[in-house]
């Protein structure tokens, strides 16, 4: 929030002058015609506002504080009329954009500059010794900040979710008098922590940001869309007020080689702007929020829904990506997250991932690098990657929803759901309770020898009824491979039967390579 105090300019105590002749001149509205351009477009617009203050010679007080004048017709006017005294002189004092809580002595830097640069932009005029006149009175506009143009050549892989800049100053006193900067004396309110947010004037090539003059090291931080965070600092240079400096950034995987100079119509040339040492790379934090009914998890919304079994469980697939990972669309890859493909094509459909979330293999879900006979019988009830409190189900959560074990060895009679006509439970019963199954398909893959494949079936023109929701308590030993490596290991899984006889959800087993959706359970 910025604040804003009312500036009170002295007047300016000159004797009048005896006037000899009878100035050609009459009393009227006072009229300001811009001569300089504003940050944003070629000119004014239609609307803009202005706050103009007259301080006429000789008087005890300003004939005019702060008066809100609007742009139309290439000048800006209000109600304001000149004195009467058309042989008075006065000086004349404005500033862009007007502040209906007083003229400012001071400005707050504008931290979020995503939506466009226009607010952020400061401006101001003056003239003196001006007589009442019937035309208007031209004054030029003086940008008093900096402008910073960002070109980037992106080659990280990555499209750049923003440009920030970071390590400039967030107030700065004003004098609206003199058109300069002075000491902020005012108490400084914590606001949002953080770099300014740059403008992205051209998609993927351009930002721009206006800072506040200053000599102090900034730095650009560029976010990717795969949530890597790089920040290249810049050389120490004074940015001039009214000045405009341009940063040429080539962004790769890693870092960010930065460079600048350039100029630009109506703003100064203030030369270059070079790059310190090494920038560096960081990941995003992932947010989690949780609500009644639903919870964010970075960045993403999904429902919840608390069963008859008195667990809480999500009621979608998950379709989290964590950082550094990458989705494939090909099952014979072992990246182990994939595009889901229940299609008649049978083929990857990263445009239903929003419906039906991503495939896992099990040692993705579980947060490991690698599922090995030395951990495999570990991951029972553990978080890998649900959010913080919520865990990957266990055989006691699956059957403890749906009763029932496909191979007979695990039958929970109580367990909330369970049908013993059909020995599962009704996937129309989960559906009505808020739980419904989301038909995504599955990666197979026999072993660690084998081929990664899609598997897709249908029944009733639904694609996809083969799947499964991973769990994370293991079924049998693991089984080796002649020189003694893990060559395959089972853990419990959900799994549906949906077909002209039956339709349900047991548990079932399934292999450690299968790709495969997840749905958390909270803690208890």
């Amino acid at each position: 929030m910025k604040r804003y105090a009312t500036l009170i300019l002295a007047a300016l105590a000159f004797a009048a002058c005896h006037q000899t002749a009878e100035p050609d001149v009459v009393a009227g509205k006072v009229q300001i015609e811009p001569i300089i351009t504003k940050a944003t477009e070629v000119n004014f617009e239609a609307g803009d506002k202005i706050g103009l203050t007259v301080v006429a010679e000789g008087a005890s007080e300003n004939y005019a504080t702060n008066e809100c004048m609007t742009f139309a017709a290439d000048v800006f006017t209000s109600d304001l009329e000149w004195y009467a005294d058309v042989y008075t002189k006065a000086d004349l004092y404005a500033y862009y954009p007007y502040s209906a809580e007083g003229v400012p002595t001071a400005y707050f830097a504008q931290l979020d500059q995503s939506e466009g640069i226009g607010a952020a932009d400061f401006m101001s005029a003056s003239k003196k010794g001006v007589l009442p006149t019937v035309n208007s009175v031209a004054m030029v506009f003086k940008h008093m900040m900096t402008k910073l143009v960002v070109n980037v050549d992106n080659q990280s892989g990555a499209e750049i979710e923003s440009i920030a800049i970071g390590g400039s100053p967030r107030v700065t006193g004003l004098d609206l008098v003199n058109m300069t900067f002075k000491d902020y004396e005012g108490e400084l309110i914590e606001e949002e922590a953080g770099p300014v947010v740059a403008y992205e004037a051209s998609a993927g090539k351009v930002w721009l940001a206006i800072v506040i003059p200053h000599s102090e090291s900034m730095n650009i931080v560029v976010t990717l869309s795969n949530k890597k965070v790089l920040t290249q600092p810049l050389a120490a240079m004074t940015l001039k007020s009214g000045g405009q400096y341009t940063i040429n950034a080539r962004v790769l995987p890693d870092n960010a080689i930065v460079s600048a100079s350039g100029e630009i119509e109506n703003w100064t040339d203030e030369g270059e702007i070079g790059f310190d040492g090494e920038g560096t790379t960081e990941e995003l934090p992932v947010s989690f929020v949780e609500y009644d009914g639903y919870f964010e998890y970075d960045g993403v919304t999904y429902k919840t829904v608390k069963l008859a079994d008195g667990n809480t469980w999500m009621a979608e697939n998950l379709r989290f990506v964590p950082r550094g990972r990458t989705v494939s669309g090909d099952p014979a890859e072992d990246s182990g997250i994939w595009y889901p493909a229940a299609n008649a094509e049978k083929t990857a459909d990263p445009a239903s991932v929003e419906s039906l979330g991503l495939l896992y293999d099990a040692a993705t879900a579980f947060g490991t690098s690698a599922v090995t006979l030395d951990n495999a019988g570990t991951f029972e009830g553990v978080q890998g990657i649900c959010p913080t409190g919520w865990h990957i189900p266990t055989v006691a959560d699956m059957t403890g929803l749906v009763g029932h074990c496909t191979n007979g060895d695990l039958t929970d009679t109580d367990g909330a759901y369970y049908d013993a006509t059909i020995k599962g439970a009704s996937l129309s019963v989960l559906k009505d309770a808020g739980w419904e199954w989301q038909f995504a398909s599955m990666r197979n893959k026999s072993n660690t020898s084998g081929k990664g494949s899609y598997t897709v079936t249908n029944y009733d023109d639904i694609y996809g009824v083969m799947s499964y929701l991973i769990g994370s308590t293991m079924h049998n030993q693991p089984s080796t491979n002649d020189d003694g490596s893990l060559k395959n290991v089972q853990y419990y899984y959900l799994m549906p039967t949906y077909n002209a006889s039956n339709e349900k959800v047991a548990v079932a087993y399934g292999n450690f390579l299968v790709g495969a959706s997840l749905r958390c359970v909270k803690n208890k």
